[in-house]
């Protein structure tokens, strides 16, 4: 593995009296894509924000490479602030000159028949997106943090926005960490798979060590309470049963269909069992 262009040590950040992220370690490697998945508020976006250096943490570290200076880190959130008031001419004029930009690539937004007259406030969410897109990859970033943004695109958009990403993969070798909840298109994309709960990683795996980790039993009996199910839905006739984490010997314990599964429910599944045993608490 490659030195990582962004490390985070014992990292702690809270609002108010809430601790969202508590005692963090992690690190990624140049070139690596990753998925950071979980509940709702469970510390992602901070952590993402603290990784770009827009947070400033309560106690521990961000430590950026030599290749991940502030000019070199792209983030793209799903609020999408740009000055609505701005024309795409504007925009693109107020960034080149921040990020001491000498060339600018329109050609995402001449896919999309966007003037540089439009004003930022006309345009559609996933218009929005592509333009700030454009913005973030005009700086070349080794370091691309995408946060919430995919599941607010049409079909056609999230392909285009989808497809430049890993164009900008292949030809930089950035490190693009995406926090996601919609993970069909992307099912084949992530190297690794990092699930987040109540401010800590409770999964880091590679996403073909996961899947292998993780299987299903749809059946309409109770498991063997000595199977390790992780989560489950009981609902309806038939139950599913995920059974985590799975190891080869419980074929031979148990004469049952052990199901692989895709990643996008592995993912659900993780979130659901987080909810469950939050609930039990």
């Amino acid at each position: 593995m490659s030195q990582p262009i962004v490390e985070v040590r014992d990292l702690s950040f809270s609002f108010s009296r809430k601790k969202v992220i508590d005692g963090l370690s992690v690190s990624f490697p140049k070139g690596e894509w990753a998925v950071i998945a979980g509940r709702n508020g469970v510390g992602k976006s901070t952590l993402l924000r603290a990784l770009s250096g827009v947070l400033l943490p309560d106690s521990g570290k961000v430590i950026r490479s030599q290749e991940a200076p502030a000019k070199k880190i792209g983030f793209i959130s799903d609020a999408l602030s740009l000055f609505e008031d701005w024309t795409v001419e504007r925009a693109r004029a107020f960034h080149c000159r921040v990020f001491a930009i000498g060339e600018f690539d329109d050609r995402l937004l001449k896919r999309l028949g966007l003037s540089q007259k439009d004003r930022i406030k006309n345009l559609s969410a996933g218009e929005r997106a592509i333009l700030h897109l454009s913005l973030v990859l005009s700086q070349k970033p080794s370091l691309l943090l995408v946060d919430e943004v995919m599941h607010m695109l049409d079909p056609y958009i999230r392909e285009l926005f989808i497809e430049t990403l890993i164009e900008h993969l292949a030809a930089s070798r950035a490190t693009v960490l995406t926090v996601n909840h919609t993970f069909s298109e992307i099912e084949k994309i992530p190297e690794r798979v990092l699930v987040m709960d109540d401010g800590k990683f409770v999964i880091d795996e590679t996403s073909e060590a996961l899947r292998g980790k993780m299987k299903k039993i749809v059946s309409r009996d109770p498991l063997p309470e000595t199977l390790p199910c992780f989560f489950k839905k009981t609902d309806g006739i038939y139950k599913e049963y995920y059974i985590y984490p799975f190891r080869e010997e419980l074929l031979a314990d148990h004469a049952l269909d052990f199901q692989d599964i895709a990643l996008a429910e592995i993912i659900k599944a993780f979130i659901g069992g987080g909810y469950e045993q939050k609930r039990m608490a």
